[in-house]
């Protein structure tokens, strides 16, 4: 799939609210450009489209390995006597969970070549559906028997092994990713997004990373096992909150050869976790996140052009008005209401980059807590015959989560470990997205608010310190709050000093400029300054590009620019047809459109950038299809003396 949701987004999203108010649909996307795809993506069908097949690729190897792990040992243990013997479970029992592996391995490679482009995607999905529900449901139908037969008289004493629980988590998460992919081929039987995966290497890699894990988890598990004595769900047990860097201590290697072992183990799984963080940081995180900001900005523009366009709006200290009754009153012209137009989009950014950044923050928090909270109860009620209180596990799952690991409690029951090595599996992405969101907000607000401190008290600033405490008197906290990416003072008298020296395709058009203004062609003069310009605009884009913040312009810098992109300077030269591109250039939208350059995901300087060099590269295609022409004494065209 084509990378879905990432390009053509906030159209996309207008478009389905449009087709959703009655209007009419628009193929164009958020830059004014045709989307250019068979099977336009509504942002609605993001998840189903991107995030569903690279959860299924994710957690379809960790399913696996539970099921191997279900298949490794018996399901029953013996307390009589205070020991704990396994109990052989029936031939019956064994085979069907093997079938069940088998069923969700052939699942796995079809999702895999299917990616991979090796498998038509009408073929793989059936199988992957399919072989993930029958792998579900054999479990299923053996994990309820055993279930019921563990209640019955004879069964005093015998408690389940850990290895009943991984099979019910690998039977919950085949369930689940089978429906999930389900979604996923229904939306594109549905031709919401083409039928093909269309990965990038991130993508690809992630799946990679997870399976190559996995494997090193239970590779790891069975080495010690073997070494330190240890039932291999034990050793597991011990690996996971190795790898984790948990460390909760109730195993640990005791040989000289498990000790030196764990050296290269324990680097060599931390690093694959790492590369696992990371690319959850930029495949769920980045990439999602930007999904979520675009549906956000499509709803606030909605909203908020509504009320400003209405006669009556509620949010006049929000968004100037633009209704056509407060201009009459007001008496503004066109260029001021455009000019109103512009502030008012400008805002509708802000907001949404406000709202994004603390929705994500909530919902990333939301789902901590609810890990913490859930993680505690389960550790209650599993422990509960070493009489541990709801706080004691709260205390527990919250060291964990964070990392810490004191030690000094730890699960000892079959379903306490086995939900241990399950949980905080799922705790890795959970913390992860909790920080990234913290980072983009309470951290910028503690950063801020500590260099403010350090400014008027110890550190060294740029300003005195009586023009630091003049400054903070007249700060909007308005704009502060809704600040994105607009940078302070210095930053923009940075930005206005680059580009003082030309390069040498800009010393080239004046040098043509010259010899048209010496042979008295107006036209031509003119036309290379407008060559010229355009090269030198591109390359101060390109230094304002590197910085950071990125530039914003204001209003008279977008009318220059948008002068520039309509060619209003340009003149007619001899060759110049209807189908010019000049006369094709005029902006087709206005400030308030979902195509205006501030609604795209692109910063300003980005949207400029690309329509600039676009339009350079149109006048020099132009350029060497129709060459300049003057005439001589006896009436004849001839070519213009700078072109030889």
């Amino acid at each position: 799939m084509n990378d879905p949701g990432l390009d053509d987004a906030i159209a996309d999203e207008a478009v389905a609210l449009d087709q959703s108010s009655g209007q009419q649909k628009d193929t164009t996307d958020a830059d004014g450009r045709s989307p250019g795809s068979q099977y336009p993506q509504a942002a609605r069908w993001w998840l189903a489209s991107t995030a569903y097949p690279l959860m299924a690729g994710t957690f379809g190897p960790m399913a696996s390995a539970f099921n191997i792990c279900s298949l490794s040992q018996p399901w029953r243990m013996d307390l009589t006597n205070g020991g704990g013997l396994n109990i052989s479970d029936p031939k019956w029992v064994t085979s069907i969970n093997a079938v069940s592996l088998v069923s969700a391995l052939v699942a796995n490679l079809a999702l895999s070549l299917n990616m991979a482009r090796r498998i038509r995607f009408e073929i793989a999905q059936p199988i992957i559906i399919i072989g993930w529900y029958i792998s579900s449901a054999l479990l299923i139908s053996i994990l309820i028997p055993f279930g019921v037969m563990m209640y019955q008289p004879e069964n005093d004493n015998r408690i389940y092994a850990q290895s009943y629980y991984y099979g019910t988590f690998a039977a919950g998460l085949y369930f689940i990713i089978a429906s999930l992919m389900a979604v996923t081929g229904y939306g594109a039987w549905r031709d919401h997004y083409s039928r093909e995966y269309n990965l990038t290497t991130s993508q690809r890699t992630l799946m990679l990373q997870t399976i190559v894990f996995f494997i090193y988890l239970l590779g790891g598990a069975a080495v010690y096992a073997r070494i330190e004595n240890w039932r291999f769900l034990d050793a597991l047990y011990w690996a996971d909150y190795t790898l984790l860097t948990i460390g909760v201590g109730n195993f640990a290697p005791a040989t000289h050869l498990g000790r030196g072992l764990l050296f290269p183990y324990a680097v060599g799984g931390i690093i694959i976790l790492g590369l696992i963080i990371s690319s959850i940081r930029t495949l769920m995180l980045e990439k999602g996140r930007q999904k979520i900001g675009d549906i956000l900005t499509t709803h606030t523009h909605k909203f908020l052009v509504k009320e400003a366009l209405s006669n009556d709006s509620r949010l006049q200290g929000i968004v100037p008005p633009l209704d056509e009754q407060s201009a009459k009153v007001e008496g503004r012209s066109d260029r001021e209401q455009r000019k109103r137009e512009f502030i008012a989009m400008r805002q509708v950014r802000q907001l949404a980059t406000v709202q994004h950044k603390w929705i994500s923050l909530l919902v990333s928090f939301t789902l901590w807590m609810t890990m913490w909270l859930i993680g505690g109860v389960v550790f209650w009620r599993s422990e509960s015959y070493s009489q541990w209180s709801y706080f004691q596990a709260l205390y527990f799952a919250y060291t964990t989560l964070l990392t810490i690991g004191y030690g000094d409690i730890y699960p000892i029951s079959s379903l306490g470990k086995s939900f241990f090595v399950f949980w905080s599996l799922l705790a890795v992405p959970t913390i992860t997205i909790l920080i990234s969101s913290i980072g983009d907000t309470l951290v910028r607000l503690i950063r801020d608010i500590t260099l403010v401190i350090g400014e008027i008290t110890i550190l060294p600033g740029d300003q005195s310190l009586v023009g630091r405490v003049k400054d903070l008197s007249h700060i909007s906290w308005k704009g502060w709050w809704l600040e994105e990416t607009t940078g302070d003072s210095k930053t923009k008298e940075t930005n206005n000093s680059v580009g003082q020296g030309r390069s040498p395709l800009e010393e080239k058009e004046k040098e043509r400029e010259a010899r048209a203004q010496e042979r008295g062609d107006v036209a031509m003069e003119n036309l290379h300054h407008y060559h010229y310009l355009l090269f030198r605009e591109v390359r101060n884009l390109i230094d304002y590009a590197s910085s950071n913040p990125s530039r914003e312009f204001d209003y008279a810098e977008w009318e220059y620019y948008l002068g520039l992109l309509a060619g209003k300077n340009r003149p007619n030269v001899p060759g110049d047809g209807d189908d010019h591109p000049k006369k094709a250039r005029a902006c087709d939208w206005n400030w308030l459109d979902k195509k205006s350059p501030l609604l795209g995901r692109k910063s300003e300087v980005e949207w400029l950038l690309s329509a600039l060099t676009e339009t350079l590269d149109e006048e020099l295609r132009m350029a060497g299809q129709v060459r300049p022409s003057t005439e001589d004494k006896s009436g004849k065209l001839s070519q213009a003396p700078d072109e030889k």
